[in-house]
């Protein structure tokens, strides 16, 4: 729970021994100064019947779910009651991956499962090379181009190596239903001369394991929060918008300052009528750039942001004088805006190959 005028944090501990103790775990009432909203996203499979229950790639814990995933597809396609040659069929069902979303994640994986099964089917010293003509891996995309957020040279150029390699890429398809060992994909039937989209191709696809890589969706934690901020705080994709210091709107200007939001969870302005994309590069850039405005005392409640026993801000007893002199002596008595400095762009397509996009500014 969140109380953000009594500022106090309501959360319930996991349990580490919760296999050996019973009853549920307790819950704490936290206090803050300042509340940072760093809570990431969530995998966005609304609207597609048994999505949920597909493998993602979102967090330390889905990576080690696929890991074992992974291995049991190997070993359930080798076991003994398959392994003539008139199971060839059921082999390759059993060992076929398909990887919905042709992002950056999507095409990683699928660029990582191609080096894992190269690797172990390799003939005399791969754990399956009876394999090796028996594993696929299907990528569907419901965009036209891979990896969007690169420029379009590069978007062909990930779409030539993974087809290269043998990954199966579907574009503009999208999974409509995900079951037990199948897929539903529907796929745009474009007209080639007026470019029209004229129907969709409905089609089933066998499969060992799915892995759902598309689109991402606000936490729960997130629409507590929106639920208290006024409702032009809320962007048109259920994120946090915020100003320049990284601080959403609030009804009682008091508050303001007191929460500050970032990485995936917040609405950035990139200064292009944009948003500032959902990296680990712009989140880490964002967590820096609180934690510096945290650790020199800026008088969050104004605008801008600034050091107590300034003309914008009152004394605060408990203000570092001698940390203040020496930030004023530096021009930093008043905070910067948050800048976002774009290092570039990297995705991993298998095989020692990957997209790099140089870009400093």
């Amino acid at each position: 729970g969140l109380d953000l005028e009594r500022k106090k944090v309501t959360v319930k501990l996991n349990s580490l021994l919760k296999e050996f103790r019973g009853g549920d775990p307790p819950t704490l009432d936290l206090e803050y100064d300042h509340l940072v909203v760093a809570v990431g996203c969530k995998v966005d499979d609304k609207g597609v019947p048994g999505a949920s229950k597909a493998l993602r790639l979102k967090t330390c814990d889905d990576a080690r779910r696929l890991r074992t995933a992974v291995g049991e597809c190997f070993e359930y396609a080798s076991r003994p009651d398959v392994a003539g040659p008139e199971y060839e069929k059921e082999r390759t069902q059993r060992a076929t991956f398909l990887v919905v979303g042709g992002g950056p994640t999507g095409v990683e994986l699928a660029g990582e499962l191609y080096d894992l099964t190269q690797d172990v089917t390799r003939e005399h010293k791969g754990s399956y090379p009876r394999l090796r003509n028996n594993v696929r891996v299907i990528l569907v995309h419901s965009g036209s181009d891979l990896v969007p957020q690169f420029e379009p040279p590069l978007r062909a150029e990930a779409l030539k190596s993974l087809r290269k390699k043998g990954v199966e890429v579907i574009l503009n398809t999208r999974v409509s239903e995900v079951g037990d060992g199948f897929a539903k994909i529907s796929t745009k039937v474009v007209d080639e001369e007026t470019g029209e989209v004229i129907g969709r191709d409905e089609s089933t696809v066998v499969v060992g394991l799915t892995v759902w890589c598309a689109g991402t969706a606000p936490v729960s934690f997130v629409s507590q929060l929106l639920d208290q901020l006024p409702e032009y705080a809320r962007s048109a994709d259920g994120k946090i918008k915020v100003d320049k210091w990284l601080r959403p709107p609030m009804k009682d200007q008091s508050l303001m300052g007191s929460v500050l939001v970032l990485g995936d969870a917040a609405a950035v302005d990139d200064g292009n009528n944009g948003l500032l994309p959902q990296t680990a590069q712009v989140a880490g850039q964002q967590g820096a750039y609180v934690a510096r405005m945290l650790s020199r005392g800026y008088d969050l409640e104004v605008t801008p942001p600034a050091l107590p026993c300034t003309p914008l801000a009152d004394c605060d007893v408990f203000a570092d004088e001698q940390l203040i002199q020496w930030l004023k002596f530096r021009g930093l008595d008043v905070a910067s805006q948050f800048r976002f400095l774009n290092l570039g762009l990297l995705a991993y397509l298998g095989g020692g190959e990957a997209l790099s996009q140089v870009q400093v500014g």
